[in-house]
């Protein structure tokens, strides 16, 4: 759960980089360099979260799913700094839903270790634990010693906080035995200062004190922020459990000085408190009292459960040994207080889970409504692709075979042209010919007709209306030809009719036939 960050780097000059990185190109190196580039200014003690806003901006834009894993992990490790471990959560856990759509393994590894840190800040040491152990699940599949060593140094806490020394210690002792195989000198002195730790609290101070020192030297030797001043601290706490108070002193105090350069304001406050503890039992009493109230202070301000209630106990046991009975009561009913509600446990706990569900859920929907968007853009892009692509093949097909036609068109024209100029004059003739011959039939025909129709003694009229009544004409029609009213063409008609010993039309018709 620690930073393992070197501090031999050269200084960067981080302003100059990040204009550098803003005029090149959106894509997912730039992404990686601008949260690289955000790390370097928290190593360099001056955090830069414009550079991860872009770098999350970015990533959001070019949908590098990732890339807004990694921004969100970094602000939750951000806001744990910052003591704003609700959100540190939040974020985390909105990185996670990230990572669980990426292959990246490593990252969801340390992504579940963050959130298991930032649960035990809240004294949630069920959620953490269950958070250690999937990372732990993830670090063995992969064979990540790194991981799988601070998946079981978190692991270790948890049974620490929880007062289970016996099931803290082998746990501890596996990671320390995966950091030696590594040679990672951070991992070990880290294991060696939790069982120490361990040591501390089962009362076996030789123990301890070997642990300690051990993980002292490693710090020396490979020093890492405020680690020097971490074992100080523990060194402090052993000695004061050891009841020998300037001792204690002595190594808490030069705890301070890191303590407050890295900004540690929880572990300041554990060490101004513990000075004020230890002050008190060697009768120096103005300074407890000015260290106890420094290191309250720093504790309210955080809101360190365990810091505000080491405080108020400290000031109880001033105050009884100053023999102001009033104020001491005052202090122990403070420090119950802490101790009993923060919180009346399952209450608060219930209550920051419900919290941290509720923004990890608003913003579950929104990252779904962004990937089934971008999936659906994707899917319609895909689709116009495919349009495009087949309607050029298509279109190219459909050109090249029109050319094909053209050109072959181009080459026969002249030929079928001359072809068909022949044919047409020889079609002209032949109807030519056909319309002689018809018209020739026709008034052959036609004087046959007229004279076959003598036989009935039918005026001229009434021949001229019979022949348009074989047209297929009506009265009207007729009327309209000769220039003569209705009632004269009925007259023609009942004539004809008369004259032919017929009724009706289609036997006029008939008969003239077979005449």
């Amino acid at each position: 759960g620690k930073s393992y960050g070197q501090n031999s780097k050269s200084l960067v000059d981080i302003s100059n980089e990040f204009s550098i990185l803003k005029s090149q190109v959106n894509d997912t190196l730039k992404v990686e360099k601008l949260i690289d580039l955000y790390k370097t200014s928290i190593y360099q003690g001056a955090i830069r979260k414009d550079i991860l806003d872009e770098a999350l901006l970015i990533s959001e834009s070019i949908f590098y799913i990732n890339g807004i894993g990694k921004c969100y992990n970094r602000l939750g490790i951000t806001a744990r700094y910052e003591h704003d471990y609700i959100q540190s959560i939040t974020y985390h856990k909105r990185a996670l839903s990230y990572f669980e759509k990426s292959t990246d393994t490593l990252s969801k590894i340390k992504c579940l270790n963050s959130i298991g840190v930032s649960y035990r800040k809240l004294n949630l040491e069920s959620e953490a634990y269950d958070n250690y152990l999937n990372a732990l699940r993830l670090s063995e599949a992969t064979n990540d010693d790194k991981s799988i060593a601070i998946a079981l140094s978190g692991i270790g806490n948890v049974f620490l906080d929880t007062e289970e020394y016996d099931q803290a210690l082998p746990i501890f002792k596996r990671a320390l035995m995966i950091e030696r195989e590594s040679d990672n000198f951070r991992g070990q002195e880290y294991a060696f200062a939790n069982i120490g730790e361990v040591y501390l609290n089962l009362k076996k101070f030789d123990s301890a004190r070997v642990y300690f020192n051990r993980a002292l030297k490693l710090a020396v030797d490979h020093p890492r922020k405020e680690g020097v001043a971490l074992i100080y601290n523990y060194q402090g706490l052993l000695s004061q459990k050891e009841g020998n108070f300037k001792e204690s002193t002595r190594n808490y105090e030069k705890a301070i000085p890191l303590l407050k350069k890295f900004n540690n304001t929880r572990y300041l406050s554990n060490t101004q408190i513990n000075i004020g503890i230890n002050k008190t039992f060697t009768e120096e009493y103005p300074q407890a009292l000015e260290f106890i109230n420094a290191g309250l202070q720093n504790a309210l301000k955080i809101q360190s459960r365990q810091n505000i209630e080491l405080g108020y106990d400290a000031l109880a046991t001033y105050h009884t040994k100053t023999n102001n009975y009033k104020e001491a009561l005052q202090a122990y009913k403070k420090a119950t207080k802490y101790h009993d509600s923060i919180v009346n446990v399952v209450s608060k706990k219930n209550m920051i889970a419900a919290q941290i569900q509720y923004e990890s859920a608003k913003k579950d929907a929104q990252i779904k409504k962004l990937a089934e968007a971008n999936k659906l853009s994707l899917e319609r892009t895909r689709r116009r692709s495919l349009s495009l692509w087949i309607g050029a093949i298509v279109s190219t097909l459909i050109i090249s075979i029109l050319l094909v036609f053209i050109n072959l068109l181009r080459k026969n024209r002249a030929l079928d042209l001359e072809r068909k100029n022949i044919e047409l004059k020889k079609y002209m003739g032949q109807i030519n010919d056909l319309r002689a011959q018809m018209q020739s039939k026709s008034d052959e025909d036609e004087n046959e007709w007229i004279s076959n129709l003598d036989q009935f003694d039918l005026s001229k009229r009434e021949i001229e209306v019979l022949q348009l009544i074989s047209d297929g004409f009506n009265n009207d029609e007729i009327a309209e030809q000769l220039f003569v009213s209705k009632n004269t063409v009925k007259t023609h008609i009942q004539h004809i009719y008369s004259k032919l010993d017929v009724k009706n039309r289609v036997q006029a018709m008939k008969k003239v036939a077979i005449v």
